[in-house]
């Protein structure tokens, strides 16, 4: 049981250091909204696997949040995205520039 634990402690932390790189070097808005969302699930792992190995229900409510801040924030940074890209294509068209 110990083994399994230290496994999954050692790849989430690896998902988590390699999510921070990517999150660091991420040359775009997209590479960074999606290392925040990798690092969040991998928080929802680590605290679902918390849970079950204590057998402890009282977390249930902490992964319930953070998997609907994970989802809320995905949407708003993609929505974002998509009016900023419209509003580019908007600007170029008025003065002439084909997009």
């Amino acid at each position: 049981m110990t083994a399994l634990w230290i496994a999954i402690s050692v790849l989430l932390g690896l998902a988590a250091l390699l999510s921070t790189a990517r999150l660091m070097l991420g040359p775009s808005i997209l590479d960074r909204a999606l290392s925040v969302d990798v690092l969040v699930a991998s928080a929802l792992t680590g605290i679902g696997a918390y849970a079950a190995f204590n057998r402890d229900p009282t977390v249930l409510p902490i992964l319930l949040v953070l998997s609907l801040i994970g989802f809320v924030s995905s949407v708003s940074v993609s929505k974002f995205v998509v009016r900023r890209h419209l509003d580019e294509a908007e600007g170029a068209e008025e003065r002439g520039w084909n997009t």
